[in-house]
Protein backbone atom coordinates (compact mmCIF):
# COMPACT_ATOMS: atom_id res chain seq x y z
CA UNK A 1 0.00 0.00 0.00
CA UNK A 2 3.17 2.42 0.54
CA UNK A 3 3.12 2.75 -3.33
CA UNK A 4 -0.15 3.77 -3.54
CA UNK A 5 0.35 6.22 -0.59
CA UNK A 6 2.73 8.18 -2.93
CA UNK A 7 1.01 10.49 -5.20
CA UNK A 8 4.93 10.34 -7.21
CA UNK A 9 4.69 7.10 -8.36
CA UNK A 10 0.60 7.56 -9.54
CA UNK A 11 1.94 8.50 -13.05
CA UNK A 12 4.57 4.92 -13.20
CA UNK A 13 1.95 2.61 -11.99
CA UNK A 14 -1.18 4.54 -13.63
CA UNK A 15 -1.45 3.22 -17.42
CA UNK A 16 -2.54 6.45 -19.52
CA UNK A 17 -1.63 8.95 -17.76
CA UNK A 18 0.48 12.17 -18.34
CA UNK A 19 3.85 11.79 -16.96
CA UNK A 20 3.73 15.17 -15.50
CA UNK A 21 1.26 14.87 -12.54
CA UNK A 22 1.12 17.17 -9.54
CA UNK A 23 -0.96 15.50 -6.42
CA UNK A 24 -2.75 17.59 -3.78
CA UNK A 25 -1.33 18.07 -0.57
CA UNK A 26 -3.74 15.58 1.17
CA UNK A 27 -2.73 12.64 -1.44
CA UNK A 28 -4.95 9.62 -1.09
CA UNK A 29 -7.65 10.86 1.17
CA UNK A 30 -11.16 11.03 -0.48
CA UNK A 31 -11.33 14.29 -2.61
CA UNK A 32 -7.82 15.05 -3.58
CA UNK A 33 -6.32 15.08 -6.85
CA UNK A 34 -4.29 14.36 -9.26
CA UNK A 35 -3.35 17.42 -11.63
CA UNK A 36 -1.26 17.94 -14.89
CA UNK A 37 1.44 19.64 -14.45
CA UNK A 38 1.61 22.58 -16.86
CA UNK A 39 4.61 24.33 -15.17
CA UNK A 40 2.68 27.14 -13.50
CA UNK A 41 1.81 27.46 -10.01
CA UNK A 42 -1.86 27.35 -8.78
CA UNK A 43 -2.50 30.38 -6.96
CA UNK A 44 -5.51 31.50 -4.99
CA UNK A 45 -9.04 30.75 -6.45
CA UNK A 46 -7.54 29.41 -9.50
CA UNK A 47 -5.45 26.45 -7.83
CA UNK A 48 -7.93 23.74 -9.06
CA UNK A 49 -8.17 24.01 -12.81
CA UNK A 50 -10.95 21.07 -14.27
CA UNK A 51 -9.18 21.36 -17.42
CA UNK A 52 -5.88 19.82 -15.40
CA UNK A 53 -7.82 17.53 -13.52
CA UNK A 54 -6.48 13.72 -14.34
CA UNK A 55 -8.10 11.80 -11.24
CA UNK A 56 -10.11 12.31 -8.15
CA UNK A 57 -9.91 10.07 -5.07
CA UNK A 58 -13.62 8.88 -4.38
CA UNK A 59 -12.63 5.89 -1.32
CA UNK A 60 -9.13 4.96 0.39
CA UNK A 61 -8.91 2.58 2.82
CA UNK A 62 -5.03 2.55 3.75
CA UNK A 63 -4.96 -1.21 4.39
CA UNK A 64 -7.04 -2.56 1.68
CA UNK A 65 -8.57 0.01 -1.48
CA UNK A 66 -8.06 2.88 -3.49
CA UNK A 67 -10.56 4.22 -5.86
CA UNK A 68 -10.17 6.70 -7.99
CA UNK A 69 -12.21 8.28 -11.04
CA UNK A 70 -9.75 8.72 -13.91
CA UNK A 71 -10.30 11.31 -16.99
CA UNK A 72 -10.69 8.49 -20.12
CA UNK A 73 -8.59 9.80 -23.56
CA UNK A 74 -11.84 11.29 -24.75
CA UNK A 75 -12.87 13.43 -22.04
CA UNK A 76 -15.39 10.68 -20.17
CA UNK A 77 -14.92 9.31 -16.61
CA UNK A 78 -13.82 6.04 -15.41
CA UNK A 79 -13.45 4.62 -11.99
CA UNK A 80 -10.27 2.84 -11.04
CA UNK A 81 -10.65 0.53 -8.04
CA UNK A 82 -6.87 -1.12 -6.68
CA UNK A 83 -7.66 -3.67 -4.15
CA UNK A 84 -5.35 -5.44 -1.99
CA UNK A 85 -5.35 -8.43 0.18
CA UNK A 86 -2.53 -9.29 2.13
CA UNK A 87 -1.57 -12.98 2.13
CA UNK A 88 1.01 -15.33 3.21
CA UNK A 89 4.39 -14.28 1.25
CA UNK A 90 2.84 -11.43 -0.47
CA UNK A 91 -0.47 -10.09 -1.53
CA UNK A 92 -2.84 -10.32 -3.99
CA UNK A 93 -3.93 -7.06 -6.48
CA UNK A 94 -7.07 -7.10 -8.07
CA UNK A 95 -7.80 -3.59 -10.15
CA UNK A 96 -11.17 -3.32 -12.02
CA UNK A 97 -12.68 -0.32 -14.16
CA UNK A 98 -16.07 0.51 -15.16
CA UNK A 99 -17.09 3.53 -17.18
CA UNK A 100 -19.00 6.31 -15.55
CA UNK A 101 -19.79 8.75 -18.55
CA UNK A 102 -21.50 8.15 -21.94
CA UNK A 103 -18.48 8.72 -23.91
CA UNK A 104 -16.59 6.28 -21.43
CA UNK A 105 -18.95 3.88 -21.66
CA UNK A 106 -18.60 3.70 -25.19
CA UNK A 107 -15.09 2.98 -25.47
CA UNK A 108 -15.95 0.27 -23.35
CA UNK A 109 -18.07 -2.30 -25.64
CA UNK A 110 -17.55 -4.60 -27.69
CA UNK A 111 -12.98 -5.19 -28.50
CA UNK A 112 -12.56 -2.16 -26.61
CA UNK A 113 -13.55 -3.96 -23.28
CA UNK A 114 -10.81 -6.43 -23.55
CA UNK A 115 -8.34 -3.70 -23.83
CA UNK A 116 -9.77 -2.00 -20.95
CA UNK A 117 -9.13 -5.56 -19.04
CA UNK A 118 -5.72 -5.43 -20.49
CA UNK A 119 -5.08 -2.03 -19.01
CA UNK A 120 -5.94 -3.36 -15.30
CA UNK A 121 -3.93 -5.89 -15.51
CA UNK A 122 -0.92 -3.78 -16.84
CA UNK A 123 -1.57 -1.40 -13.25
CA UNK A 124 -1.57 -4.44 -11.45
CA UNK A 125 1.73 -5.29 -12.95
CA UNK A 126 3.17 -1.50 -12.42
CA UNK A 127 2.17 -1.99 -8.88
CA UNK A 128 4.07 -5.45 -8.20
CA UNK A 129 7.13 -4.46 -10.09
CA UNK A 130 7.25 -0.79 -8.07
CA UNK A 131 6.31 -2.53 -4.52
CA UNK A 132 8.94 -5.42 -5.13
CA UNK A 133 12.03 -2.90 -6.66
CA UNK A 134 13.14 -2.23 -3.04
CA UNK A 135 13.05 -5.99 -1.59
CA UNK A 136 16.63 -7.54 -1.61
CA UNK A 137 17.12 -11.06 -3.73
CA UNK A 138 17.45 -13.97 -2.13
Amino acid sequence: MSVLRDAATFADWMVAVPPELRAGLNWPQVGSVILRDDGREPRARHAHNRQLLVAVVERWRPDSELVVRLRSGLGGWVQVAVKVQPRPGGSLIEVRSEPLTASARLRYTGTSRGRAEERCAQVAENLIALATVDEPED
